[in-house]
């Protein structure tokens, strides 16, 4: 059997029927594409995602906060059990602490400037920002520890929030209105992006953690803080004494929920991971529906095709072609227009993830992976597809198929 011959054959028979091979072409162009297409969305993110782990989070850091859940507080309201006095006691008992910093939080806060009101969160922060916290302004000045001491009214602003409060002018100097309390912005904080809640870092304001809760909230509560230890070989082990420590300050027993959570580098990195696992398997599923009604169709297209074709089966078997010749050929008609969409739909998914990313905010990452995935699937419906037909077209009695 000459394979050359066999596969230039099903591809004349692909320009012979346009219209057939266009049907049976357009579910796997669309469900290579899509596979692709979404396979690179949740690369995409999970990169992003990791980046901004390794961004915010250096490998010496315990962020410790307030509620029970993996990565802040739990349902039921706000807990109110953290306090400043938790964080020094945590420099004062646990080996290798090197820095640590508090923080508070007040979201959808009402900003006004000259008649512009938008909605943006307040975070409360100690000073040592760069140290602790892994970020610094890229225009005038952080608060001090004189500010933090002295709750002053003071901010520094995120960059998407400058832009939407002030438009092109410069923020330094001008005074916001939170509630009653005005705030003098003293700097433009870097450029963060979306952190691991989904949340826009660059659409916030930084104040005093002092600032934030005495003028802003009354409140002598904290969200939470982070400890930074002088090795990150100590990371575990002192997320250990931490709970220890903190359980025994809040007089928690042994078998009940905590009201805090230690978040170590490696947690943040797994939970992320594993959620971004397993939104990249599903992404793909509804792709392969669309690989799913190809197949069918396909199937049920070439049922037709041999039909049609029975007198040429029939001379073809007369003249000596054997029964898996002729399942063969048939078979290879489905491969060689499953493989010829499945380039197509990979390019074209290929082409939608570099423009989606270039005009939106979306991460998007092709993969090799991704493209050997969608043509692997395009090959699979093609044998699946023409398996039934090209066994039914090798079983045609050649007598019958002649008359």
């Amino acid at each position: 059997m000459n394979m050359k011959l066999l596969f230039a054959g099903s591809a004349r028979m692909m320009v012979r029927y346009k219209m057939r091979t266009l049907f049976m072409a357009v579910g796997i162009v669309v469900g290579v594409s899509a596979l692709v297409f979404m396979r690179a969305m949740g690369v995409g993110a999970e990169q992003a995602m990791m980046d901004n782990i390794n961004r915010t989070f250096s490998t010496a850091t315990i962020n410790v906060m307030a509620g029970g859940g993996h990565m802040g507080p739990r349902s039921g309201g706000p807990v109110t059990t953290l306090k400043m006095e938790d964080f020094q006691a945590i420099e004062a008992a646990v080996p290798g602490v090197a820095l640590w910093g508090v923080m508070q939080w007040a979201p959808k806060q009402d900003i006004r400037y000259q008649g512009i009101t938008r909605q943006m969160s307040i975070f409360g922060y100690s000073d040592k920002p760069e140290a602790v916290w892994q970020r610094g302004v890229i225009q005038g000045e952080y608060f001090s520890a004189e500010d933090v001491n002295s709750a002053s009214r003071v901010a520094v602003i995120g960059t998407r929030a400058a832009e939407a409060l002030f438009g092109t002018d410069d923020p330094i100097g001008k005074q916001i209105q939170v509630g009653s309390v005005p705030l003098r912005i003293t700097g433009v904080l870097e450029p963060q992006g979306i952190d691991t809640h989904g949340s826009d870092k660059d659409d916030e304001i930084h104040v005093p953690v002092t600032t934030l809760m005495r003028r802003i909230m009354n409140a002598d509560h904290l969200f939470g803080g982070r400890v930074v230890l002088d090795s990150p070989a100590k990371v575990e082990t002192a997320a250990k004494q931490i709970n220890t420590l903190l359980r025994e300050r809040h007089s928690i027993a042994e078998n009940e929920p905590p009201d805090f959570v230690a978040i170590t580098p490696k947690l943040v990195q797994d939970i992320v991971g594993n959620a971004n696992r397993v939104l990249s398997r599903y992404l793909p599923a509804a792709a392969g529906v669309a690989l799913l009604v190809a197949a069918i169709v396909i199937a049920n297209i070439m049922l037709i095709a041999i039909k049609e074709r029975i007198p040429e089966i029939g001379i073809r078997k007369a003249v000596g072609a054997e029964n898996g010749q002729i399942n063969f050929q048939f078979l290879s008609e489905t491969i060689v227009v499953a493989l010829t969409s499945g380039l197509i739909g990979a390019g074209l998914g290929i082409i939608a993830a570099f423009g989606y990313g270039a005009l939106g905010t979306t991460p998007m990452a092709v993969t090799p992976g991704s493209v050997l995935l969608g043509l692997g699937a395009a090959i699979l419906v093609g044998i699946v597809s023409g398996v039934m037909p090209a066994r039914q077209a090798s079983m045609l009695d050649p007598v019958s198929a002649l008359r």
